[in-house]
């Protein structure tokens, strides 16, 4: 074996040689083992060597070169793992490298000849935009870092990022503020609460707030810091509860194919809402409520549910069809389990939520028994 490995690294060199111009006659490629022993390996060579195949390895080695040194000593270091990492990171390695593994693995296990890399999906991590629909009729699409006066009296303005209004005369009207999947933007309301949205999230407010209650209705995900007030209490309304809010910063998250909503406090005090009972949370106490209308209220790190906020992604022993949703939502891709067992696989991690997709992948696969395949925008998980 080991002579089989110092073999395969021989052509990789080689391979590598040709693609870059400094190969001479005798580094033909074409003369790789094993080619005139089995018909099929002219096709393998073919593909392995192709242009298009050279060129998404090297795009993917751009976007995916960090850790590159750290894998390769893993690889060394435990035989009994490099399948699995031959199979996934081989998209991070510089082309010579990259077909030393390609090559490698055909020829070291032949049982296994699917593991040549597919063409690299064009996903994109989730940046700032929304759509604001106004009571009015009037739709503004709103984009990343654009400024703008959205009303004639100047009570609605776009800056950095956010979308505020202040307060204006006459009857409020209701507006309704969507960020799609692969989206993320702010909102200050007119009484100084300021509003985060998460991807894939509806928020429906007025422009200014009258009468004896200050009242939005959420769906999706948002992380609220509302401005205290006595006379107006402000209520969160969504599809199952209303949250009774007494001054405090608190993440909900209340998508409708969910299958619970999560009310988390970080300061002060809200009351959870539900079938004319009020469950009270203190800070770092999270009520959970599952289809049947029921209520759980546990301990937890409030800073876990909000880390979105702050552009990471924080798991504390999640399981993987939790995680996949969110991760759906951000890069605006979709999932594919191979068999419902891989669903309830268990994660912890941290990473930032603006990295490539390739890149928090391979960090959930270093510690779970699971290889990932992306064609185009779908992400097909497989149990190893």
């Amino acid at each position: 074996m080991r002579t089989q490995i110092e073999e395969t690294i021989k052509q990789a060199i080689r391979i590598g040689n040709y693609l870059t111009g400094k190969s001479n006659e005798e580094e033909n490629p074409a003369s790789l083992p094993g080619k005139d022993e089995d018909p099929s390996n002219e096709k393998v060579v073919r593909e392995v060597l192709s242009k298009q195949n050279v060129e998404n390895s090297l795009e993917q080695y751009k976007r995916l070169n960090t850790g590159l040194e750290r894998d390769w000593k893993k690889w060394q270091a435990s035989r009994k793992h490099r399948v699995r990492i031959i199979r996934y990171r081989i998209a991070g390695i510089a082309a010579s490298i990259m077909l030393l593994f390609a090559a490698g693995a055909y020829w070291l296990y032949p049982e296994q000849k699917a593991i040549v890399p597919s063409p690299p999906a064009q996903i994109q991590a989730g940046g700032f935009k929304a759509t604001l629909y106004t009571g009015d009729k009037k739709v503004i699409e709103i984009k990343e870092n654009m400024q703008a006066v959205l009303s004639q009296d100047s009570s609605v303005i776009v800056n950095r990022n956010e979308l505020k209004h202040t307060e204006t005369s006459g009857r409020p009207i209701i507006n309704k503020l969507v960020v799609p999947k692969g989206g993320e933007f702010a909102i200050v309301l007119a009484d100084g609460t300021k509003i985060w949205l998460n991807a894939d999230t509806r928020l429906k407010y007025p422009t200014f707030f009258t009468g004896d209650k200050r009242e939005v209705e959420l769906e999706g995900e948002a992380y609220f810091e509302v401005q205290h007030d006595d006379k107006m209490p402000f209520i969160v309304k969504t599809s199952k509860s209303a949250i009774r809010v007494y001054g405090t910063s608190f993440n909900v998250k209340a998508y409708p194919d969910d299958s619970f909503q999560k009310t988390t406090l970080e300061e002060g005090s809200i009351g959870l809402q539900v079938n004319d009972k009020e469950f009270k949370l203190v800070p770092n106490q999270q009520a959970v409520l599952n289809t049947a209308n029921e209520v759980n209220v546990i301990k937890i790190k409030a800073r876990q549910q909000s880390a979105w906020r702050h552009g990471r992604f924080l798991f504390d022993n999640e399981n993987l069809e939790d995680i996949m949703a969110q991760l759906a939502r951000w890069y605006d891709v979709n999932i594919f389990f191979v068999g419902p067992k891989v669903k309830n696989l268990h994660f912890s991690g941290e990473i930032d939520r603006y990295e490539n997709i390739e890149k928090v992948l391979h960090m959930i696969g270093l510690t779970t028994n699971i290889s990932f395949s992306i064609n185009g925008k779908t992400i097909t998980i497989t149990p190893e």
